[in-house]
């Protein structure tokens, strides 16, 4: 057994027994990993107001190898974020992309760039950033990080180079651009230039200049579905999540795309 010590990210709590918790957590060192907090239903000093996801934590665990569940020993809350827990559509926003780092990221799997990036989103959402336009550059740098980053340079099908007068569209199935002749059966997402180029930087600026772009009305359209449809068709599941931001009118059905 090892007893660890790490910053992590709080990604879901589900009672376990009548006195624990299962906790899935996203650690800057470790990856994803899940524990057993014991006690954690009953006792009013552990884990008090530490586990609610979206929460930045210092955890200490044991990690047993015969295992797949960690024992969570201590938790000392970092950040609650506690502005963004007062606005429902940034809370809405947050839980999303915490649901998406859960559903797509292995266990286990050391990811130090991913931790980063979910850290800088929520602490910008609770900084008062627009939600949609953080969560759209968070969706595009995790599919990228996450080795499902769409392809961007030209179509996918015959080798066109992406230019400007040109009609591109995005092709879910293929996971990228396709051209004008290759878009029938593909069911398209029509996309501008310009959107294309600001998925590009998205993927590729510094994480500290990342929150800087911003998605006009135009490539907010062309994106608002585009990317969470990529990642659902991955997953080959919905996401729960989805489901408040649409209550609560964050997003319209996914019916309604352009």
């Amino acid at each position: 057994m090892a007893i660890r010590r790490d910053q992590a990210i709080i990604l879901r709590t589900r009672d376990y027994s009548e006195s624990d918790r299962l906790i899935t957590f996203f650690s800057r060192n470790q990856g994803q990993l899940t524990g057993i907090a014991k006690g954690a239903r009953r006792s009013k000093k552990r884990f008090v107001h530490t586990l609610e996801p979206c929460s930045h934590v210092a955890v200490t665990y044991v990690d047993r190898p015969t295992s797949g569940l960690v024992r969570l020993d201590a938790s000392e809350l970092k950040n609650a974020f506690i502005a963004l827990r007062s606005d429902i559509a940034r809370l809405g926003y947050a839980s999303l992309s915490c649901e998406i780092v859960l559903e797509m990221s292995p266990e286990r799997q050391a990811n130090a760039a991913l931790f980063a990036l979910l850290y800088q989103y929520l602490e910008q959402l609770e900084l008062g950033a627009e939600p949609e336009n953080t969560s759209l550059l968070f969706q595009t740098r995790m599919l990228h990080l996450s080795g499902y980053g769409p392809n961007l340079q030209g179509c996918v099908l015959c080798g066109r180079q992406l230019r400007a007068g040109g009609n591109w569209f995005f092709s879910i199935l293929q996971g990228g651009l396709v051209c004008k002749d290759h878009k029938h059966g593909q069911q398209p997402y029509p996309v501008s230039l310009g959107t294309v180029m600001l998925l590009r930087q998205a993927q590729q600026l510094p994480l500290a200049k990342l929150w800087r772009l911003r998605f006009q009305r135009q490539s907010r359209q062309e994106c608002r579905f585009l990317l969470i449809d990529l990642v659902r068709h991955y997953l080959e599941k919905d996401l729960k999540s989805l489901k408040l931001l649409h209550q609560i009118g964050a997003l319209k059905s996914t019916n309604d795309r352009i």
